[in-house]
């Protein structure tokens, strides 16, 4: 009896570890995920909780603490997780005080800058989207420029047009940032929107990769607003859920990632996040009734795709400066 306390305190102090700081220390390169959660990048849409001490992985839909943490992405048994985790020395999880009240706060939009043509020759001239695309989402709101930083301001609104999501991203191609904005509702998809007799959808992971896919569907001569774009901010469908509840859609094409460089944290090969997510999601949506299809890109994205197009037609376009653009498309 003795021996089993002893063993289930064991389990306790495992299962106790901080979960952020083990990741943090075994390789995984975090960002901001939310008000209170982490997001690993490269990972499948892998979120670590910062009140929970706990951690979802939307490719693979799984969750739990740090022994199950352990057990799936070290592929070990039970006991050996725990012996993993109690030999790391990671500092044990410090729960935060449980408030006294209902938390009522609701998403507050980052102030605008007074032009925004920062963003728009980063958009156009580093990442190769159409001006007119750029120009379309400015002025329905849903693009601006964030004030001091600099920062692309991407925001998804409700039906009634109350911001619910908001998604920031830096603007200076030597200093990456991405970040959601305290109180963001992933469930809200970043829209580009079709014609009011579409019954598309392409399915894309973020707002840049939506507005690169529309932008290659204008250079290969057809109407970018003839169907619908959305992103999903992450790999969770709950984004389309909702989507797909306000309008008459028959067809989803999936434009997820092409993860094929996607590694643990050692350095060994990970799966094909995005397109594994494609095909999870194209089977679900088939088996509700919608006809669906994967279209995948050359390269990790569909952005990535769009600037290696472009580079091969500079020589005939003069290059863009920051000071040309006007504070407005």
């Amino acid at each position: 009896m003795k021996q089993y306390s002893l063993f289930k305190s064991k389990i306790t102090q495992a299962n106790n570890t901080n979960l952020i700081e083990f990741a943090k220390s075994n390789g995984y390169i975090l960002e901001n995920g939310g008000r209170r959660a982490l997001h690993a990048k490269q990972s499948g849409g892998l979120y670590f909780f910062k009140d929970s001490n706990k951690y979802y992985h939307f490719s693979t839909d799984t969750r739990g603490g740090p022994i199950d943490f352990v057990m799936q992405f070290w592929n070990l048994n039970f006991k050996e997780a725990v012996v993993l985790l109690l030999d790391s020395e990671t500092p044990q999880h410090i729960p935060s005080p449980s408030p006294t009240h209902k938390d009522n706060s609701q998403l507050s939009l980052p102030d605008k800058a007074p032009n925004y043509r920062r963003v728009i020759w980063y958009l156009v001239h580093v990442r190769g989207i159409d001006a007119e695309i750029i120009s379309s989402l400015m002025h329905e709101r849903k693009l601006y420029q964030q004030d001091k930083t600099g920062n692309c301001v991407f925001v998804a609104y409700d039906q009634e047009g109350i911001a619910k999501y908001c998604s920031m991203r830096g603007s200076t191609p030597e200093r990456p940032f991405k970040q959601d904005r305290e109180y963001s509702d992933k469930s809200y998809p970043f829209r580009i929107p079709g014609n009011a007799n579409s019954q598309r959808v392409y399915v894309c992971e973020s707002p840049i990769d939506a507005m690169s896919h529309a932008t290659l569907t204008k250079l290969n001569g057809i109407d970018w607003r003839a169907d619908h774009r959305i992103s999903l901010g992450c790999l969770s469908d709950s984004a389309l859920e909702r989507f797909l509840s306000q309008y008459s859609i028959q067809e989803i094409i999936f434009c997820l990632d092409n993860d094929h460089n996607a590694t643990f944290r050692d350095g060994s090969p990970a799966p094909n996040w995005g397109q594994e997510a494609a095909f999870k999601f194209a089977h679900k949506y088939e088996q509700l009734g919608y006809q669906t299809s994967i279209q995948t890109s050359h390269n990790k994205d569909f952005n990535v795709d769009l600037v290696t197009m472009r580079q091969a037609i500079t020589e005939v376009k003069p290059s863009i400066n920051e000071e040309d653009c006007d504070n407005e498309l």
